[in-house]
């Protein structure tokens, strides 16, 4: 019996050794064939997350989504969902959710309020949480248009939305920050500053700076200011007042498809990074797996982009390699935006491939622990063997 152990620990460590060896190897080939950044901060990855799911009066999955979610048409308001959304996230290398978010919402009799219980009594209270992260998108362009529906000061509800963002949110122990400053995005700037003039809205956001600074808050701000332009030197630099970060929610325009897409996150990611370090702001790439809006309502130029695997990698690849280098952080769009068909939460059609890939592309905390479980299996068949010959 004691020579079938011993050869049997000595067949563990012949395979500990031979796989720690392997895994460092496609470890180091991953790298150098993939990912190229190299950043004293580790990468942040960043998913778009919605909480307007199963919401009574308006569930949202009786509108035309694309694909079929693997938990079914659940509730947002079930922190049971949001751990197994939680776990599925940090098992496959994402850091945190950007929450999809439409302020305090009483005002209005939609589905504002709804969706912020569902984010306290949600992901809020998801066991899971904290040991995650998460923070606030805000969703100014839905919001501003339901204000001028309704004959609604929207500068008003802006300001309280982010004074009450600061007293219930930025305190919580699982609230995102960067250097000890709470996270916020700003959705669509472009869309902002086409309704209210300049010098208007720099006064509103500075505002909103001195009642944070009031209430010890120093924010870093990130400024989505995608409007379709590949390039950045066709913005506006006046959207870039205020903010500390700049991102795109979708790159491009998926009516081009992945070849010419690809190709432009090729030329210009780079370029995006180089304008921002020279404006003294941060870039943090954006990468999806797809698009479809076709059979949504008040949609004009419907378009489908397809779900591509390769496609998903390489422009999750490039946009790693793009991030600032001192922020480190890259955008997936999204967890479960089944909707417009930017969803890479489980499905059945796809089951976890989308998952799959953010594990392979970024995956040094799942290859840490396998080549700690395997060294740690080969050193205790090498000290059994030592005991047992000595």
């Amino acid at each position: 019996m004691k020579k079938l152990i011993i050869a049997a620990l000595v067949a563990l460590l012949m395979v500990g050794l031979t796989l720690s060896n392997s895994f460092l190897f496609i470890k180091e080939n991953m790298r150098s064939s993939n990912v190229s950044s190299v950043s004293a901060r580790p990468l942040m990855v960043g998913v778009y997350y919605y909480i307007w799911w199963g919401i009574s009066f308006n569930p949202h999955w009786n509108e035309c989504i694309k694909g079929t979610p693997f938990l079914g048409k659940y509730n947002s308001s079930d922190p049971r969902i949001a751990n197994q959304h939680i776990l599925l996230a940090k098992q496959h290398g994402i850091s945190f959710f950007a929450v999809s978010w439409f302020g305090e919402g009483s005002w209005t009799d939609w589905d504002f309020d709804d969706i912020n219980n569902y984010l306290r009594n949600g992901l809020l209270r998801a066991s899971y949480l904290q040991s995650f992260n998460f923070c606030l998108f805000y969703e100014t362009k839905v919001i501003l248009n339901h204000a001028n529906r309704e004959n609604r000061n929207f500068t008003e509800i802006f300001i309280n939305d982010m004074v009450y963002a600061a007293r219930n949110y930025f305190n919580h122990s699982s609230y995102l920050h960067v250097r000890n400053a709470p996270v916020i995005f700003i959705y669509n700037l472009p869309y902002l500053y086409s309704v209210f003039p300049v010098d208007y809205l720099q006064k509103v956001l500075d505002c909103i700076r001195q009642k944070w600074a009031s209430m010890g808050y120093n924010v870093y701000v990130v400024g989505d200011i995608g409007n379709g332009s590949p390039t950045p030197f066709s913005i506006d630099e006046n959207w870039l007042y205020s903010m500390n970060a700049t991102t795109t929610y979708f790159y491009s325009n998926p009516a081009k498809g992945w070849s010419c897409i690809l190709e432009e996150v090729r030329i210009y990611y780079p370029q995006w990074a180089s304008f921002m370090g020279s404006k003294g702001l941060k870039f943090i790439p954006n990468a999806y797996p797809g698009f479809n809006n076709t059979g949504l309502e008040n949609v004009t130029n419907p378009a489908a982009l397809p779900f591509n695997e390769t496609a998903f990698r390489e422009m999750l690849t490039i946009a790693i390699n793009n991030t600032d280098k001192d922020l480190n952080m890259v955008m997936i769009t999204s967890w479960n935006e089944w909707l417009e068909g930017t969803a890479i939460e489980p499905s059945m059609e796809y089951g976890e491939t989308f998952l799959h890939i953010i594990y392979c592309v970024v995956p040094e905390f799942q290859f840490n622990i396998c080549l700690l479980f395997l060294l740690i299996l080969s050193i205790t068949a090498s000290l059994y063997m030592r005991r047992e010959y000595h």
